[in-house]
């Protein structure tokens, strides 16, 4: 049941007020495109300006050249506590900008109780929502016990950076919990898949096509490892099971690529060929492990094949999945405040990729639960929408869940 207090609070949430913010994020370009020189600079100019305008504390931090994260503090009676909250402000390439129904990718048009626009889901809606819900805290008057910090970060479509310059800094060092505000559908999402993307190269020599004897083909090979690598998914998928929230692991190859350097002829047999993998983790695993076992994979391909080839696996990026107990304090708080807000049993669930919760979670210990307004199968496709009804109920259940959090100062 919701306290006299919270009601307090949830009667200055004004939610025309949160559907024109976020229409006016969405308005905003921030797709990384370095080669125009663009990146996320004016939607963090635009969210630094509104958090400075509830009073907030806010710090401009520059991870790359037109990327900055914004870092907002709503400071409490003592700090005993800190309740983060965090978004990102990249959005994903709109792709055919003709190929969208509502008046274009940018354009934050109301339809049917929608907000249709690129990033309107993943992620400003979430990110305004946090926003609306701390500016209801401040005009309400009420005291927090402790601290509000609010990230807007850069990259998170990318490499992370924004999340990793925020954990290299020491702010993650401060924060008790966090509330991951991607889209999903209001759901307390408790796991989240772990992601290992690498390149194999395999090796040969170079010849003439019609002489293929003079050299090495390393095509056959790495046909050969393709097989394996596909035994070896199967083999972690009996291992492990399906997990509760996650589902299975994977191991995907996305890119094959041969020659690697130069132009493809066709009476020239290549020196190399070039494999991407993107491969999902569930508890249970770790990328460390995981490429011992594709490693190990190489030398029975050059056995079973009589090849000279060499293998070389180079790992782009490596991040361990995450799960957080449901008697965890910050889930039994969102879960207590979802309950009263909507009247509704909360329903648990998993992120079948990554957030930049990944990153709080494996590198700074910070308990997180990923919870944000927007259909969870809407992200980066044409036509992107956003619910209003949801929007305006994280934004309710934000503000409830910091009140219960973090506690109401004397």
């Amino acid at each position: 049941m919701l306290t006299d207090v919270e009601k307090h609070v949830l009667a200055h949430i004004d939610p025309d007020q949160v559907v024109a913010w976020t229409q006016e994020l969405v308005r905003i370009p921030s797709v990384f495109r370095p080669q125009r020189g663009e990146g996320e600079e004016q939607a963090a100019a635009w969210v630094q300006a509104r958090l400075e305008e509830m009073g907030l504390e806010t710090h401009w931090e520059v991870v790359a050249p037109t990327r900055p994260n914004v870092i907002g503090l709503l400071r409490g009676a003592d700090g005993h506590k800190t309740l983060m909250f965090e978004g990102h402000t990249d959005v994903v390439t709109e792709g055919d900008a003709d190929a969208w129904t509502h008046a274009g990718p940018f354009s934050a048009k109301i339809v049917d109780g929608r907000i249709y626009g690129r990033g309107a889901n993943d992620m400003k809606g979430g990110l305004v929502a946090a926003m609306c819900a701390i500016q209801a805290l401040v005009k309400s008057g009420v005291k927090l016990k402790g601290d509000i910090l609010i990230g807007a970060l850069v990259d998170e479509e990318g490499l992370m950076l924004g999340v990793k310059h925020f954990v290299e800094k020491g702010w993650a060092d401060i924060v008790d919990a966090a509330i991951i505000c991607e889209p999903e559908e209001n759901h307390l999402c408790i796991a989240q898949k772990g992601v290992m993307w690498g390149t194999i190269t395999c090796t040969g020599i170079m010849s003439h096509g019609a002489m293929p004897l003079t050299g090495v083909n390393p095509i056959y090979p790495m046909a050969s490892l393709l097989t394996k690598l596909r035994e070896l998914e199967a083999a972690e998928i009996a291992r492990l099971g399906a997990h509760q929230f996650l589902g299975q692991p994977s191991i995907t190859p996305t890119i094959l690529q041969s020659p690697v350097h130069g132009e493809a002829q066709n009476n020239v047999m290549p020196a190399q060929v070039q494999l991407t993998l993107d491969c999902r983790l569930i508890p249970g695993q770790t990328a460390q492990d995981l490429e011992a076992k594709i490693q190990a994979l190489f030398d029975q391909v050059k056995t079973d094949e009589n090849t000279q080839v060499q293998f070389a696996f180079e790992v782009i990026e490596a991040r361990a999945p995450t799960f957080i107990s449901e008697d965890a304090e910050i889930v039994q708080v969102l879960a207590a405040s979802y309950q009263d807000v909507t009247g509704k049993a909360p329903v648990y669930g998993g992120v079948p990729g990554t957030t930049d919760g990944t990153i709080l979670f494996s590198r700074a210990n910070v308990p997180i639960v990923t919870c944000g307004p927007g259909d969870i199968h809407i992200p980066h496709h044409i036509d992107e929408w956003l619910s209003i009804e949801e929007l305006i109920e994280a934004t309710r259940l934000y503000a409830v869940a910091a009140l219960r959090f973090l506690g109401v100062a004397a």
